[in-house]
């Protein structure tokens, strides 16, 4: 299981280029606030056409997901499958499509019961 303690070196090890917003002030963020980061990273490379960066930050936020603990669970449902909606919103039919194929299937599922209990 993992702890909200380690999800920051967790992202950081397997995802070195965003190491350095990782750390604040030399402490590691929460596991929400290293969430947020990993998702504003992953609507940039959507945003960038970089859909080989896209399907790694969605293959490490499966492993979050399926290896957290409650809180880690709930971070990654609140922080990165709610912002499913706003890159659907920037990004072209062909783009979303493309993103949306890298969507673990458990993941993709998560953001369907989001959009519909929305609509309630």
């Amino acid at each position: 299981m993992l702890s909200q303690y380690e999800v920051t070196p967790f992202i950081a090890a397997k995802m070195p280029q965003i190491k350095s917003s990782l750390i604040h002030a030399g402490l590691s963020l929460t596991a929400y606030q290293a969430i947020q980061v990993l998702t504003d990273y992953t609507k940039q490379k959507a945003l960038e056409h970089d859909f080989h960066a896209v399907q790694k930050c969605m293959s490490l936020v499966e492993k979050l997901y399926d290896k957290g603990n409650t809180l880690v669970r709930n971070a990654v449902e609140n922080i990165f499958i709610y912002s499913f909606s706003t890159m659907m919103s920037r990004c072209n039919v062909v783009e979303w499509r493309i993103v949306q194929s890298y969507m673990p299937s458990e993941l993709y599922s998560l953001y369907v019961q989001q959009v519909l209990k929305s609509k309630c």
